[in-house]
């Protein structure tokens, strides 16, 4: 088992999450209320971004895999979307010349961040957007629970379009013993027609903060009123929710 390369990890993932559409509804009724110019933080392969361009929105998407942004620049022309802009950016030194209406980042994009690079990337973040803009994310529930397991344990399964390969992802994870991050080791295997099996791992950082914390931090950098809802459709979060759905306003 290899570590996984900004290629494979760009062809593997947008594989993985094509089909995905549980959240697109949420972000597309959210930049409806905020207005444009749209904003995603981890846009990976363009995902959200194509619906909302799609939409009529002006859009923009960071990322930091290279690879990956070249995928959704291909995707975009594909589907002939224009009003896009990919840029190579690390949120924690998120300089642009825009000022946009909503500011997203969907699928855990802030939840591996530390305190201090989260402090740091909300100022920043809350310095992109116009008066009166929103920014919206996602981050793992307080239902959710740092444990030990060395298990793999297959979480999803899927076909490579472009190879035609089948793809099986397992997970591992272990806890800290403050039970407040997790780092979750991905895996996946990939079976080529001539039943040989070529696998990656890709060890990912989770940070897993209560409602209160993220008030916290949200406060500290300028924001105003907070919303946490527990699923897409802005049900209030409960006390077992795995997923957390954050709006704060400017």
């Amino acid at each position: 088992m290899q570590p996984m390369d900004d290629e494979t990890f760009g062809r593997l993932f947008t594989a993985q999450y094509a089909e995905f559409k549980d959240d697109l509804s949420l972000w597309r009724s959210l930049a409806h209320e905020a207005g444009g110019p749209v904003l995603e933080i981890g846009c990976g392969a363009g995902r959200v971004l194509r619906v909302l361009a799609k939409a009529g929105f002006d859009v923009t998407g960071i990322d930091t895999n290279t690879a990956i942004l070249e995928r959704a620049r291909a995707a975009m022309a594909g589907a002939g979307v224009k009003r896009t802009h990919l840029i190579e950016q690390d949120v924690r030194r998120l300089d642009l010349e825009a000022r946009f209406g909503l500011i997203l980042a969907p699928c855990n994009a802030l939840s591996g961040l530390s305190d201090g690079d989260l402090a740091q990337s909300l100022t920043l973040v809350r310095a992109h957007l116009r008066p009166q803009g929103l920014l919206a994310f996602e981050v793992p529930g307080p239902g959710e629970q740092a444990i030990d397991d060395d298990l793999d344990e297959p979480v999803a399964a899927f076909v490579d379009p472009e190879t035609g390969n089948p793809v099986q992802v397992t997970a591992a994870q272990q806890a800290d013993l403050a039970g407040e991050r997790v780092v979750v080791t991905w895996r996946y295997d990939e079976l080529h027609p001539d039943g040989t099996l070529r696998s990656w791992r890709l060890p990912v950082t989770y940070y897993l903060r209560r409602p209160e914390a993220y008030a916290r931090l949200l406060a500290e950098a300028g924001f105003g009123a907070l919303f946490f809802w527990g699923d897409y459709n802005r049900r209030p979060l409960a006390a077992g929710d795995t997923r957390m759905l954050v709006l704060a306003g400017s």
